[in-house]
């Protein structure tokens, strides 16, 4: 008994330090017109791949806070951005076609953060958004390419994203939606459909959840998420 008290207390220090090891500080980020957008970042305080977070349109960056906290304990470099006028970044919403280009520009900016990062793993580095998120982070990949999986909650990828997945068949995704989300489950069926890549996962669940809500519904959904994400950035290592 004495001996198995002292294993599972050896196994709770270890646990707990391998999480004390994870740093998260808020940052700032400026985009291009002089905005800051506001960020938390998570490092696991050694060399390893990293994941951008981007938040649907009716929540912020913190949505993201137990799915970022999990993976930087999974060893990832992790950034969650507010996008403009969202939570605590400066500026006004944006809205409509007009605005595309500057809302890329935003993310390119968190994207080009987070890779500046010390100990950042360039080759093994992933996207992931939730909502309006899953059409910022697909056509993230499109415009960089050292993106090597792509993490979809909820959403549509644009034309050309959906293009660009068929076209990458080392590029794998994870779509996830609720099937009473009708909308937002078509957009995942497609854009997953569209990969090429045979570790490539599509869930839909019952249920009318969208985006990251089904987290609390769905207790498998977060860890499958993290484990997903490890075992295709160690496939990216191999390469």
């Amino acid at each position: 008994m004495t001996r198995l008290v002292f294993l599972a207390a050896a196994g709770l220090c270890l646990s707990a330090g391998l999480f004390a090891e994870v740093q998260k500080k808020d940052v700032d980020i400026k985009a291009t017109d002089g905005i800051t957008l506001k960020a938390t970042y998570y490092s696991p305080g050694r060399s390893g791949p990293a994941i951008l977070l981007l938040h649907q349109c009716n929540m912020d960056r913190h949505a993201w806070d137990g799915l970022a906290q999990d993976l930087a304990g999974a060893g990832f470099h992790v950034l969650a951005v507010d996008a403009r006028g969202f939570g605590e970044s400066a500026g006004q919403k944006l809205r409509g076609a007009e605005s595309a280009s500057q809302q890329n520009a935003d993310v390119d900016a968190a994207f080009s953060y987070l890779m500046s990062q010390k100990n950042v793993e360039k080759s093994r580095v992933a996207a992931g958004g939730a909502s309006c998120g899953v059409t910022q982070s697909s056509d993230l990949a499109t415009r960089h390419h050292e993106i090597r999986a792509l993490l979809l909650l909820s959403g549509r990828a644009s034309d050309t994203a959906k293009a660009y997945i068929a076209a990458t068949p080392s590029l794998p995704v994870f779509g996830a939606a609720s099937a009473g989300d009708t909308n937002a489950a078509n957009g995942i069926r497609e854009a997953v459909r569209a990969s090429q890549n045979p570790k490539s996962v599509l869930k839909i669940y019952d249920g009318t959840e969208h985006g990251v809500p089904m987290f609390a519904k769905h207790a498998d959904l977060e860890p499958m998420i993290v484990d997903w994400l490890k075992q295709q950035m160690q496939a990216a290592h191999g390469d």
